[in-house]
């Protein structure tokens, strides 16, 4: 019953939390004060982000606003974050700069600097301003954006390890070669050997946690709690939320946290989904097979699912999620046009509850359940089990409430 619990709390944490990331500007305080699309959305793309057009119109804009006279510390991390959206790095960290300069000290600054230098390649810079902001705001985000510094770190382990080439990473980072000459403890790309154990992003985090002087410490076989793997998954997805859902790197990354429970079917199945978006996402021939084949491997386990109707589900929520996103940016670019303030606009169509329903306007994505002949109608195992529990005990609940009343009644009739 506990092990169901903790799968159902799980569960609920990953579809429905909060979710948060480093970067910090204008965007970041509406939509964490509004309800946040789920882990399919994201791995989907069909949730509401800004269009290029407009992040171009927002540098025009904060830059007309510094001028006037308006140097509200804001308006520096609105003009960095937009440059780093346009993969404009050495901007962002021009202007982010220009703030500290003015404003030092700042727990934003430091935290969009990290983020920026990491998006550059330079982590170890980009992992000491990281580590600067979270001494200065331990709690920042609901205290998960350690899971940043987390991807930083094993970005920094891979990099060390031979899997950065040319400005560019070896993918998957959790390459099948590489873990072969990890396993047999031979040499790997530059002549190092890695640690052993250290394959995939979860084993990463969990040997770092673990208690290394334990007796039964193995670092292949370590994990990490229910609790620990879903503050982990939250991380990754505030980071593709506010960052690049897109990025094979981050998609490997929840991937590989979601795998580690074989229980949770869903779970599986979306990182499936993550991998095979990953493949996609990758232009090396090698990189988007060996991403198929992890896509694969993720629902190994999981009764009556297989990878091409999967697959063909995937295709069709992206396409969903392309239209979405095409009207959105077709909406963004007549705001402009029209000398609207697009800002005010976006937070109404997207961040702006429904008085009728009380649901934000999230684009709805087709979430199939694929099987080898039907989508099963009922719950997985698991929960029908924990529903029969339940209603056990809701059944004698009532019974011991009832039944005292109901012997009364009769023998008062006698």
């Amino acid at each position: 019953m506990k092990h169901l619990l903790h799968s159902l709390t799980f569960l609920l944490i990953l579809f429905v939390s909060t979710l948060t990331a480093c970067l910090w500007d204008t965007d970041t305080l509406n939509e964490e004060m509004s309800e946040s699309p789920t882990a399919i959305h994201l791995v989907t793309g069909a949730f509401p982000r800004h269009s290029k057009a407009f992040y171009r119109w927002r540098i025009e804009d904060r830059t007309a606003k510094l001028a006037q006279g308006n140097d509200d510390p804001l308006h520096y991390d609105d003009i960095a974050v937009a440059h780093d959206k346009l993969n404009e790095q050495d901007k962002a960290i021009e202007w982010i700069k220009r703030k500290e300069e003015k404003y030092p000290g700042n727990y934003e600054t430091y935290a969009n600097l990290g983020t920026f230098h990491i998006h550059s390649g330079n982590f170890l810079q980009g992992i000491a301003y990281l580590e600067k902001a979270l001494e200065i705001n331990p709690a920042a985000h609901f205290n998960r954006e350690r899971y940043q510094l987390y991807v930083a770190r094993y970005l920094q382990y891979r990099t060390q390890h031979g899997q950065f080439k040319d400005g560019n990473f070896l993918l998957p980072l959790s390459r099948d070669p590489y873990l072969r000459q990890r396993n047999s403890e031979s040499q790997d790309h530059d002549g190092k050997v890695p640690e052993k154990g250290i394959n995939n992003f979860y084993s990463f985090i969990a040997n770092d946690l673990a208690d290394k002087t334990a007796k039964q410490y193995n670092p292949a076989y370590v994990q990490m709690s229910d609790e620990e793997t879903a503050k982990a998954i939250q991380g990754i997805l505030g980071m593709m939320r506010f960052g690049h859902h897109n990025s094979p790197i981050l998609l490997e990354c929840l991937a590989d946290l979601l795998v580690p429970h074989p229980n949770d079917g869903v779970g599986n199945r979306i990182a499936a989904r993550a991998l095979l978006k990953a493949s996609y996402e990758v232009e090396d021939e090698t990189a988007r097979e060996m991403y198929y084949e992890k896509a694969c491997r993720a629902i190994f386990h999981q009764e009556g699912v297989e990878i091409i109707p999967l697959k063909e589900a995937f295709d069709r929520e992206l396409s969903q999620a392309e239209e979405y996103y095409a009207e959105l940016v077709a909406l963004e670019k007549s705001w402009i046009e029209l000398g609207e303030d697009v800002e005010e606009k976006f937070r109404a169509k997207f961040y702006q509850r429904s008085k009728e329903d009380g649901n934000l306007a999230y684009f709805p994505v087709e979430f199939e359940q694929i099987s080898r002949n039907s989508a099963p109608t009922g719950p997985s195992p698991p929960y029908r089990i924990f529903i029969l529990l339940a209603s056990l005990t809701l059944s004698v609940s009532i019974a011991g409430h009832l039944l005292p009343r109901i012997l009364r009644s009769r023998k008062g009739n006698l």
